[in-house]
C-alpha cells in the first residue's frame, strides 16, 4: 500500500465518522450543555466521544465530540467538573499556552452525512473556562500542539481538493496567526522547532523536514528513508520515531537519527498513531485499533532497544481497552488515553498499568 492508498484510508475514517456522528446526534437532541460551576458537579451533562488532550493545574482537559465542548476532569477525584461548550462543530485537537487553550473547530456532518469542514481555533480563557475568542487558521485544522510555552502550532487538511492543507503558529500573548507555507500531514514539536511529516493528497511519496518557527526555514530530516502508510511523528531525545500503520495488519513503530539512520524497528499493534514518553526510558505506543472492532490497545517500548509488549493494558485490567484509542498523555502518575467511540477516559498508573476508567 502507497501513501496515497494510505490518504484514502484516512478520507474512508473521515467519512465513518461522519456517519457516527450523525448518529450520536440524532439520537441526543437534548439541551446544549451549559458551563456548570465547581460546587453543582452532580448537574453536568457529561458529553461523549472524547479525542484529544492536554493537562495543566491538576486539569485534564478533552476534546468531545457530543455535544462539541471542552470537559475538565479534575485528576485527584477523576471526576468531570466542569464542560466548556463550543459551537456545532467537533473538535479535534487542544493545547495549552499562556494562561490559554487552543481548540481545533474541525468538521461536522449535515443532515444528509456530507461532511462539513470549519477553519477555526477556539481561544478559552484557563481561569474562567469559557471561550473569549475565535481564530481563523485554515480549513479543516486537527492537530494544535505547544511549542514553547507562548505559542501553539496547527495544522490543516483542507478539503483533499481545490483547498489545499497547510500550517501556521498562533501567539498565545497576541493572538496573530502566522502561516509557516508548509502543508503538515502530522508533526510534534521539540526543543523549539517543529518535526513534521508531508503526505500530500493524490502524493505518492512522503517527506520528512523540521521546521524553525521563527525563520519558518525548512530542514530536511531522514533523507532516503521510504515509510509507507506513516501515521505519526514524535521526536524524543533527538531521535524520530515513526509510526506506520498498513490497512487491517499490525504496523510498525521505527526509531532513526535525523539522518535517516535506523536504530532499530519493532512491531506494533493496529494503526499505531501516537507514541509518549513515560520518564522511565519508556514509552506507550497507542494503538488505535479497527473501527468497530473494540481492538485498540496500548503497548509498551524500551527507548534504548525496542523490546516492545504491545498490549499491556488488557493483561493489567482484564479487559479489552476498547472502540478506537484517539490519544493518550502522561501527566503526573498516570497516562490518560481517550477511547473515543467506547466514550471512556482510562487513567493508567504508569507502574503497574492499572487503570481506573472515566465514562464518559
Amino acid at each position: 500500500m502507497n501513501s496515497n492508498d494510505n490518504t484514502m484510508q484516512k478520507i474512508v475514517k473521515l467519512l465513518l465518522l461522519a456517519t457516527l456522528a450523525a448518529a450520536i446526534t440524532a439520537c441526543h437532541k437534548d439541551k446544549p450543555i451549559e458551563p456548570t460551576p465547581d460546587d453543582s458537579v452532580v448537574n453536568i451533562e457529561v458529553p461523549d466521544t472524547p479525542r484529544y488532550l492536554a493537562a495543566a493545574g491538576g486539569k485534564l482537559y478533552v476534546t468531545c465530540y457530543r455535544q462539541p465542548s471542552v470537559a475538565r476532569i479534575d485528576t485527584a477525584s477523576l471526576r468531570v467538573e466542569a464542560v466548556c461548550p463550543l459551537g456545532n462543530y467537533q473538535p479535534e485537537g487542544i493545547a495549552i499556552a499562556g494562561g490559554k487553550l487552543f481548540v481545533a473547530s474541525s468538521w461536522i456532518a449535515d443532515e444528509s452525512g456530507d461532511i462539513v469542514r470549519d477553519d477555526k481555533i477556539y481561544v478559552i480563557d484557563l481561569a474562567s473556562f469559557s471561550v473569549t475568542t475565535t481564530l481563523t487558521v485554515g480549513l479543516n485544522p486537527q492537530r494544535v500542539e505547544t511549542l514553547d510555552g507562548e505559542h501553539v502550532v496547527v495544522n490543516y487538511l483542507g478539503d483533499y481538493g481545490s483547498n489545499p492543507g497547510g500550517s501556521c503558529i498562533i501567539d498565545a500573548a497576541t493572538l496573530s496567526v502566522t502561516q509557516t507555507g508548509h502543508e503538515m500531514t502530522g508533526f510534534c514539536t521539540f526543543d523549539g522547532l517543529i518535526y513534521a511529516y508531508a503526505a500530500p493528497y493524490g502524493s505518492a511519496t512522503v517527506s520528512f523536514f523540521s521546521l524553525d518557527p521563527t525563520t519558518l526555514n525548512v530542514t530536511p530530516i531522514l533523507s532516503n528513508v521510504t515509510v509507507s502508510n506513516t501515521y505519526g511523528i514524535r521526536v524524543i531525545g533527538g531521535d524520530v520515531y515513526v509510526t506506520s500503520a498498513p490497512y487491517n495488519s499490525n504496523g510498525d513503530l521505527c526509531r532513526y537519527a535525523l539522518d535517516g539512520t535506523l536504530q532499530w524497528q519493532c512491531e506494533a499493534g493496529m494503526f499505531p498513531n501516537k507514541v509518549e514518553p513515560v520518564g522511565d526510558g519508556t514509552a506507550y505506543v497507542l494503538n488505535e485499533g479497527s473501527w468497530g472492532s473494540s481492538n485498540a490497545s496500548l503497548g509498551r517500548v524500551t527507548l534504548s532497544s525496542g523490546n516492545t509488549t504491545q498490549n499491556v493494558f488488557t493483561p493489567a485490567n482484564g479487559r479489552n481497552l476498547g472502540d478506537i484509542a484517539q490519544d493518550v498523555l502522561v501527566y503526573g502518575s498516570k497516562a490518560y488515553v481517550t477511547v473515543s467511540f467506547s466514550n471512556t477516559i482510562e487513567a493508567v498508573n504508569i507502574k503497574d498499568n492499572k487503570s481506573t476508567q472515566i465514562a464518559m
